[in-house]
């Protein structure tokens, strides 16, 4: 081996220089940036193609009140932008790893910035990206440091002609609002990068319910009893903790809202309940207008979660992220400030007391929100969400009174609650009334809950007339995760919610809060007078709450980085030795409601009667409180144990298949194998396929055997199928969990369809100044659609073209004629009429970093010739002849244009041309192309 001090110094020199220019030239390569997937800004001939399902249901139930105006500005719009399924397929094995304590990426947390560098766009695609907003008519306001979101702002016409679409004024329920009618575009080669776009739509999701009761009666001859944040950390292990010195000092919580507050309220309730006072930091999301109330019940909303959130955990830090509002447009809301929250990282635990119907959110969640929310979990970061407060149903429109008294949507979940990548927080109601459970004085807190009181299932429906019960169900659009295993879970094939619970219920023990309205706290209010609290209830005040337990048990256990998405590890421990001393298990209740007969889950089958849906508590999970509450001195326990200081091994689980590259339609015989160091391991195996649990192992100790049936490859866009199965051990009291995974590869049975592009003439010979034609044959293969054009050279060439786009049938043939001008006059004409691109211009593109590399090591060139000795100078010209060959590429970093030459008309020489033909096939699969090249002699 030769060492590098052995080269002459003019050798190290090269290589200096060397090294050098591949930095400036290769940029993202030097900063181990991802691989760009675009090459050029797209051009008004590039094919459009709509984002799926851009279109609300909410329209068809909407009544049309007249087009937006075209001069309404909106603020806070964004493009989110998509990885790469090698990505995403990257990123789901990292959180999987994330929660296995044997894995060393467990608890190995992301930033926003590295979460960007290996599944975000590469600064070369941005900056296309932003390009082409800019040449829409946009401002550009924010890149996030996640690089997977770019925040623009304009005008609306703007937006129906950028995304080819119509913004419309709606009425729905109480609301007015705009949002398009017609489906979202994009150029083909921008829709391969973006998953959806935020911000065209000023419809605003309502809070869950609350269930407020007003003027409460807070005596001590009443009989009544309430609760106050002290009290809800008696009942559930805090205190203990907080006894310990172990108060949340040192974690973020992030209250998601829509609204500003009023900072009074919550100092009176600060007062009331014997709190030290110390007001949220405020966090307003850029762009989105300026800090105001969206609407009272909003924002008493966000004063309850507040009130919560900070007095359950007295030293935690809370934030309130919220998005302003405008007299002109409120075209932001809570999902904004949710998404602002994870890109940025501002706080490892989130909770959000807000959801919609998920049939009608579910092409935003699968295109815009749920990629967020999977970067939530690789940062640390918990979400925590209320389930719903209709019990069985999501989808119901209550009357002007806020009244739903009869469901009609059907069974039907919340989203985000549904999310696999939250905690659903579903409800219970306190049974204890007697001294045994309170005191009869209030301390100093307000205070008089003795310790853990007995729960049951939430559902107060049939004493307020109204639905009132805890949201819970089978989700529509998201499978069973691989962690949802444990008694009671169904074997259903969906995720199931909620997942934990806790009280909820206003009509027994509800929550005093401080709120804006009629009953609002002033100064030296006591709880109790017709000026004092409220009394709210829901899911709602459920998830703020375990919010706070979260943070007081993350500073217990060390894990001030964060948990992520917790729910691996409390299924988990639910399932483990230690359930019994972490959640307290209820069996009691159910959430059903009265439904109309006929409709999807009712007991009743005639539209003319009514009868009931729901799910009842029972052992184990249940689809209304989940696995229950849980006991915070337990859980703190718990983690500790689980998170390595137990002594505890590192057991080995193995997952194979018979075959790893099995045919579709055939069926595959997986086995997995639990071993360990000592002891025999004990508990269960999930296995799951794609992210879905498709059966449970109850015993780790066996070799188990799951007969797998291989669904068939037709895919068009890749010549095979890749299906990840992942096998879960849920650990015991001797053994960490642990998990395996494995890849089986399916051939694809689809007929290959591809096109083949040929020219008449490869050598197309001209004067200069002139025109030349040449006939392009378009040969089909299996595939049927339209076939458009671009062509471009590496050449620097002032001239033209005309190539009109071609419809071919399946295994038949097209032809097209290109045109080609070598004049600028020519051109001027043709720009007119039919004329699709310029692959020529008088200017470098200002965006493309491989030209600006190229400029930078031209320059340092010159100057280094300039200044080293003679016996260097070669090896430096060499550099920048080099240099300037890379100025000379196209399609690397902006468009395809070159400089052109001196005149009105193409220099004489040879040019060549490459033509690239893209194909979008009639029945919407994915785009084809092919390509040939031309070489134009000018003479």
């Amino acid at each position: 081996m030769t060492h590098a001090s052995a080269f002459p110094r003019r050798f190290r020199s090269v290589i200096a220089a060397v090294v050098l220019f591949a930095a400036a030239v290769f940029p993202a390569l030097a900063a181990g940036q991802v691989a760009r997937r675009l090459y050029s800004l797209p051009s008004s001939s590039d094919p459009r193609v709509s984002l799926p399902a851009t279109v609300s249901p909410r329209v068809k139930t909407a009544s049309v009140l007249g087009h937006l105006g075209g001069e309404t500005q909106l603020t806070g719009m964004s493009l989110v932008l998509k990885p790469t399924d090698a990505q995403a397929a990257a990123l789901q094995q990292l959180l999987v790893d994330q929660q296995n304590p044997s894995s060393p990426q467990y608890h190995k947390w992301l930033t926003p910035q590295t979460f960007g560098e290996q599944f975000g766009l590469s600064d070369a695609d941005l900056s296309i990206v932003k390009d082409w907003l800019s040449s829409k008519g946009f401002t550009v306001d924010e890149v996030a440091p996640s690089r997977n979101r770019i925040v623009f702002s304009g005008t609306a016409s703007a937006v129906e002609s950028a995304f080819t679409t119509t913004l419309q004024r709606f009425h729905r329920a109480d609301q007015d609002y705009f949002e398009n009618s017609t489906a979202i575009s994009l150029p083909q080669s921008l829709a391969g990068v973006v998953s959806g776009i935020t911000g065209i739509s000023s419809y605003h999701i309502q809070p869950i319910q609350k269930s407020p009761l007003v003027s409460p009666l807070y005596t001590a001859t009443s009989g009544s009893h309430y609760l106050v944040p002290w009290d809800f950390r008696q009942i559930f292990g805090m205190n203990t903790l907080i006894s310990q010195g172990y108060d949340g000092t040192g974690i973020k919580i992030g209250v998601i809202g829509q609204s500003s507050v009023t900072s009074a309220q919550l100092t009176y309730f600060q007062q009331l309940t014997g709190q030290t006072q110390k007001l949220p930091t405020m966090v307003l999301v850029p762009n989105t207008g300026s800090s105001g109330q969206l609407s009272a019940s909003d924002e008493q909303e966000s004063e309850l979660d507040l009130e919560y959130a900070s007095g359950s955990a007295p030293g935690a830090q809370v934030l309130f992220i919220y998005t302003g509002t405008s007299t002109a447009t409120t075209n932001n809301g809570v999902f904004t400030a949710m998404i602002y929250a994870i890109t940025n990282n501002l706080a490892p635990i989130l909770t959000l007391s807000y959801g919609a119907c998920e049939n009608e959110a579910s092409s935003y969640a699968t295109t815009v929100l749920e990629p967020v929310l999977a970067q939530a979990s690789s940062q640390g970061q918990t979400i925590l969400v209320s389930s719903g407060d209709w019990g069985p149903t999501a989808c119901e429109t209550p009357n002007s009174a806020g009244v739903v008294a009869v469901a009609q949507g059907g069974l039907s979940v919340s989203y985000p609650a549904s999310s696999p990548n939250v905690t659903a927080v579903g409800g219970t109601t306190l049974t204890g009334t007697t001294s045994q459970y309170w005191s009869s004085p209030n301390n100093s807190y307000g205070g008089s809950a003795v310790g853990y009181i007995p729960e049951t299932a939430w559902n107060d429906s049939a004493v307020v007339g109204s639905l009132s019960a805890s949201g819970g169900g089978a989700s529509a659009i998201f499978g069973k995760p691989s962690w949802q295993a444990g008694t009671g879970v169904l074997s259903d094939a969906h995720r199931d919610v909620p997942d934990v619970a806790f009280p909820s219920s206003a009509q027994t023990n509800g929550y005093l809060v401080c709120v804006v309205g009629t009953y609002q706290c002033t100064n030296g209010s006591t709880f109790g007078n017709s000026s004092g609290a409220w009394i709210y209830g829901g899911t709602s005040a459920a998830a703020p709450n375990f919010a706070a337990m979260l943070a007081i048990v993350e500073q217990a256990t060390g894990n001030t980085g964060g948990l992520g998405n917790i729910n691996t590890k409390l299924y988990t421990l639910a399932a483990g030795s230690s359930s019994t001393s972490v959640f307290h298990d209820i069996t009691t209740g159910n959430n059903a409601v009265t439904c109309k007969g006929g409709t999807t889950g009712c007991s009743s089958t005639s539209a003319s009667a009514s009868g009931t849906m729901g799910y009842s508590a029972g052992t184990g999970y249940d689809m209304v409180t989940g696995l229950g509450s849980l006991d915070a001195s337990g859980l703190a326990t718990a983690l500790k144990s689980s998170t390595g200081t137990s002594g505890k091994l590192t057991p080995t689980v193995s997952l194979s298949a018979g075959n790893s590259t099995p045919a579709g339609g055939t069926t595959d015989l997986l086995t997995v194998t639990v071993g360990g160091s000592g002891s025999t391991p004990t508990g269960s195996v999930v296995l799951s396929i794609d992210g879905t649990s498709v059966t449970t192992f109850t015993s780790a100790a066996s070799s188990n055997t799951y007969t797998y049936t291989v669904p068939a490859c037709t895919t068009t866009t890749a010549s095979t199928c890749i299906h990840s199965a992942t096998a879960l051990y849920a650990g015991d009291t001797n053994y960490y969990s642990a998990s395996s995974t494995i890849n089986l590869t399916v051939t694809s049975t689809a007929t290959v369809t591809s096109i083949a592009l040929t020219p008449a003439a490869s050598t197309l010979t001209v004067t200069s100044g002139s025109t030349g034609t040449d006939v392009l044959t378009i040969a089909s293969t299996g595939f049927a659609g339209t076939v458009s054009f671009k062509v471009s050279t590496t050449a620097s060439l002032t001239g033209c073209y005309s190539l009109p786009s071609a419809t071919v049938a399946a295994n038949a043939s097209a032809t097209s004629t290109l045109t080609l001008y070598t004049s600028s006059a020519s051109c001027a004409s043709a720009s007119a009429t039919s004329v699709s691109s310029k692959f020529a211009s008088s200017s470098l593109p200002a965006h493309g970093p491989w030209q600006r590399g190229g400029v930078a090591v031209l320059a340092a060139g010159f100057v280094g010739a300039f200044f080293l000795r003679k016996r260097i100078r070669p090896v430096t010209l060499l550099l920048v002849l080099l240099s300037a060959a890379a100025i000379g590429l196209s399609g690397c970093g902006g468009s395809s244009s070159t400089t052109s030459t001196s005149g009105t008309t193409a220099a004489k020489g040879s040019y060549p041309l490459t033509i690239t033909a893209t194909g979008v096939p009639s029945n919407g699969a994915a785009s084809i192309t092919a390509t040939t090249t031309v070489t134009l002699v000018v003479q």
